[in-house]
């Protein structure tokens, strides 16, 4: 028994030791609240006095890794064990942690002193510090990535030992969560996020998608984990990024340009961006493809969908096997730079006279396969808005709205995929406008679905239930054999969706419970669901719901029912398919 004791707390031990490797990229935005609380310097002060040693010896990289190294240490050690296996919740729990002398001094042996660099100068050192701490070169072999996913594997049997290891020796848990399932724990969901942001590509992206959902289909904590995905990716190092642009433009790309910035400024799940500088002096944005990733698609999919399902970290019902067919296609779309310039321009012609959007120009000569540049825009990412006055989220909020029907019902083509930093709030093109970025997810409808699918939103914000049936029979929703307990969730869920298009005032989408009202529907249709979905409906719903979700976020108070009345009145029925650009590829 004690041996049995000791292996199991060996476990634990082990994963903790897993923890403080992977947990680097969060620990460092509360490294400053956190050393306050310990009684040490922050990281900001710790840099003010490293920086005051000049000369050939001084390394600020290396001394960042060192800080960065200490800070993990002692926070981690002191936050996971101290607390998790051997401390009753007390309200001051950081009071017994050891302290440890100032950070600089133990790594130089430097007195403190007073200096005249700013605050502002120190955070750019900073930041430009982080930038090279956290490349990582992108696994482009498919040894590389499914070793990747071993690993991941792997990691999450280990911190699921651990736990149960922990439970069978009476730790007590104080987190306000307590998850049943054992690999549903933070050392394992930190493990997935260090993964999918090391791995990027496919893996990355389905997680970002999951992100963009409410808590009805996956539990508070993974869905906590795959928003830290969506608003988190490593880049790769300057060696492999200008590999990728010599492969795709030819050597003498950089003739073209007046100045480039090696160091990307947003990185993501299939690349990265970097700014740029042309001869007649506008500024571009150059996405840049991870190598290997369009290559990777399927097995990456595979990979994440098996540890996912083999974890049980989705539930069951969800028709998985479709679910991971369409997002393959769709991922294939997104890797396909040319595909999304040819979409790119299709919008910004139909979008030509619509003064609140604005798509960027598409620089042909600099985009390829791989590499996709465009006029370049700053604003404010939807995220950011939500302090903005309540009539510019109200204005955000409609006309997002507005886009989306109209993208289905007028234009029947649909960027689809909903992340929030896809769009910017702009008022640096001479109007107050929306920016909108990244056409990859883009695709078309077929006609005759989207009359159907126009009927059944028709029924719901009627309240017409019989018609809601027959809609979603034509559609596939249903095939008429399912249970009664069945037809009527999905009846009832339907019909909340339709609650913004039935509402004659406009809808407080910050009071709104619609959210709270199909999660209680969500476990019978899992259980009774016959048949997936529509194809067409992954998509659809998924920039659908974002949309609904992004409003709720900022609070706004939309109009729906008119912006649904005035497309739905204009609707022309059982018109013909127009050609698809997707007939090009």
């Amino acid at each position: 028994m004690s041996a049995c004791i000791i292996l199991d707390f060996a476990k634990v031990m082990k994963g903790a030791g897993m923890v403080f490797s992977a947990c680097m990229r969060h620990e460092l935005a509360q490294v400053e609240a956190t050393s306050t609380a310990l009684g040490l310097p922050t990281l900001l002060e710790s840099l003010r006095d490293i920086c005051i040693k000049s000369g050939k010896e001084f390394n600020a990289k290396k001394s960042l890794e060192y800080v960065v190294d200490r800070s993990n240490l002692v926070f981690e050690q002191n936050r996971i064990i101290i607390r998790e296996l051997f401390l009753a919740p007390t309200l001051h729990r950081f009071t017994c942690c050891s302290k440890v002398d100032p950070l600089v001094n133990i790594t130089f042996g430097l007195a403190c002193h007073k200096h005249s660099l700013s605050e502002k100068s120190l955070k750019g050192i900073l930041c430009t510090l982080i930038m090279e701490y956290l490349q990582r070169r992108v696994p482009s072999s498919r040894m590389g990535r499914v070793a990747g996913f071993g690993n991941l594997m792997v990691g999450l049997g280990i911190g699921a030992a651990a736990e149960m290891a922990k439970r069978t020796m009476g730790f007590p848990d104080h987190s306000s969560e307590k998850p049943s399932n054992p690999f549903i724990t933070d050392a394992n969901l930190e493990r997935i996020v260090n993964t999918l942001c090391r791995m990027r590509g496919a893996a990355l992206k389905l997680g970002q998608m999951l992100s963009i959902q409410d808590n009805s289909m996956v539990s508070p904590k993974v869905q906590k984990m795959f928003e830290r995905v969506r608003q988190s990716a490593d880049f790769m190092p300057t060696r492999q990024m200008y590999s990728v642009i010599n492969e795709d433009l030819g050597p003498d790309w950089k003739s073209k340009v007046a100045s480039f910035e090696e160091k990307p400024f947003a990185a993501a799940s299939i690349g990265q961006v970097h700014r740029a500088v042309l001869h007649d002096g506008s500024t571009v944005a150059m996405k840049i493809q991870y190598p290997g990733i369009s290559k990777s698609i399927d097995t990456d999919v595979s990979n994440i969908m098996l540890v996912l399902k083999r974890f049980d970290l989705l539930p069951r019902g969800m028709f998985a096997e479709e679910a991971i067919k369409v997002a393959k296609r769709e991922l294939h779309w997104e890797c396909d730079y040319i595909r999304e310039a040819a979409y790119a321009t299709h919008f910004k012609k139909l979008l030509a006279d619509e003064e609140a959007f604005v798509v960027p120009r598409v620089i042909p000569e600099l985009s390829s396969r791989r590499v996709y540049t465009t006029e370049y825009f700053d604003g404010l990412v939807l995220d950011d808005c939500v302090s903005l006055p309540q009539e510019v989220r109200n204005w955000i909020g409609q006309k997002i709205l507005h886009l989306c029907l109209k993208e289905v019902f007028v234009f029947h083509t649909m960027q689809t995929d909903p992340n929030w930093s896809n769009f910017l709030y702009c008022q640096d093109t001479g109007k107050v406008s929306i920016v909108l970025l990244d056409f990859g997810a883009s695709r078309t409808y077929p006609r005759k679905f989207v009359d159907e699918y126009l009927r059944l939103i028709k029924a719901a914000a009627d309240g017409n239930k019989e018609a809601i049936l027959e809609h979603s029979r034509n559609l596939g929703f249903l095939t008429g054999y399912e249970t009664k307990a069945f037809v009527d969730a999905h009846t009832e869920a339907v019909s909340i969706l339709g609650e913004a298009f039935a509402s004659k005032e406009p809808f407080d989408f910050g009071r709104q419970s619609t959210t709270r009202d199909i999660t209680a529907l969500i476990p019978v249709m899992l259980e009774h669901r016959l048949t997936p979905p529509p194809s067409e409906s992954y998509s659809l719903h998924r920039k659908m719901s974002g949309c609904f979700l992004l409003c709720s976020k900022l609070n706004a108070v939309v109009d729906c029912r008119s912006i649904f009345l005035q497309i739905a009145n204009d609707y022309q029925y059982d018109q013909p398919d127009q050609p698809s650009i997707d007939c090009a590829f």
